[in-house]
């Protein structure tokens, strides 16, 4: 237990992120926040809606979006297809959780491990970044008394860590197969960032995206978005990296209002429904914002959160209130 699958291994060569770490641009904001810009193009692997491990069958997002009615363009988010303006007579095809983020379904990137080896001169050796955050790193990211916190050795905790801006990895070298080497950590969890020692190209699963981002050369993103075994939509260097349906936005920003305007509101959407009630903060209290939300499985969930005196509350509001719609359908 804590042991990589052979042939992986750990490494402390961090410096080989460096190329990385000066071709990303500013944190959260485009895709090449988080692949490396420079590349001829770059591709969006879409994590299945629902995993046969997890629920009856495998469910891509192309199902879903046949279930609604809502087209699967290059810029969908799960919530795009998954929440409709109108629900549909029939059951969704998906159950509550909705895709998995930060890592890929592991067919999937089994089939993308057998293209990227055609794609890289070193598929023998290749980097591979562990999001240091995990619950199964170590003690400092684990809650006390976990057994998790025990996977992996003190030896491989102490390793120096790739630092990229927002995120912290742990590195491990092997061949381009070795993407998978951790999935006995977690449940299948693969690597959150991967490249060949040539670097023609990249690979990122971040921690709080539905979807892996490849960026390489023209003939590598096209051969990934013909390639029938994995779902993937095409991307842009300076697409945002998520986006919110302007029906979302509109739900929202009357719900902050009447939030104002009574300290409570109620946001129904197809898929579920969101109660939502404020206090505001004083210049010597925190105040708080309540949010319940009915799912459309029946599952119900139930969050306090406090509003702090110096933040702008209608910010904060939105933010929060925007989670919790889309939540409904992806099991926030």
């Amino acid at each position: 237990m804590g042991q990589l699958r052979p042939p992986a291994r750990w490494s402390s060569a961090v410096g080989e992120a460096d190329w990385v770490a000066v071709r990303l641009g500013p944190f959260g904001r485009s895709v090449t926040s988080v692949v490396p810009a420079g590349f001829e193009a770059y591709v969006r692997i879409l994590h299945p809606a629902e995993e046969p491990s997890f629920g009856e069958r495998l469910v891509r997002w192309r199902e879903v979006a046949t279930w609604s009615g809502v087209t699967l363009g290059p810029d969908a988010q799960f919530h795009t297809v998954a929440l409709p303006e109108i629900r549909p007579e029939t059951p969704p095809p998906w159950r509550g959780q909705g895709p998995w983020q930060g890592q890929l379904y592991l067919p999937d990137a089994t089939s993308l491990a057998e293209v990227l080896r055609d794609f890289t001169t070193t598929p023998e050796q290749c980097f591979f970044g562990l999001w240091a955050g995990y619950g199964f790193v170590g003690a400092s990211f684990a809650r006390e008394g976990s057994s998790l916190a025990a996977l992996l050795p003190d030896a491989v905790r102490a390793r120096p860590l790739v630092e990229l801006p927002g995120r912290e990895y742990l590195l491990y070298e092997g061949p381009v197969e070795a993407m998978t080497a951790t999935a006995g950590f977690g449940d299948g969890q693969t690597a959150n960032l991967v490249w060949p020692a040539d670097h023609a190209w990249c690979l990122a699963s971040e921690i709080d995206l539905a979807w892996t981002y490849v960026g390489g050369s023209r003939a590598l993103i096209d051969h990934l978005l013909a390639d029938e075994r994995i779902e993937a939509l095409p991307a842009d260097a300076d697409d945002p990296l998520t986006r919110i349906e302007p029906f979302v936005a509109d739900l929202v920003k009357r719900a902050v209002e009447e939030l104002f305007d009574c300290g409570h509101t109620v946001v129904t959407t197809s898929m579920g429904i969101l109660e939502a009630s404020l206090e505001c903060p004083t210049r010597r209290r925190a105040g708080v914002l309540q949010t319940e939300c009915e799912h459309f499985d029946g599952a119900r969930s139930r969050t306090t959160t406090p509003v702090r005196p110096n933040e702008d509350v209608r910010k904060a509001a939105s933010f929060r209130l925007t989670g919790a719609v889309v939540g409904l359908v992806e099991g926030c």
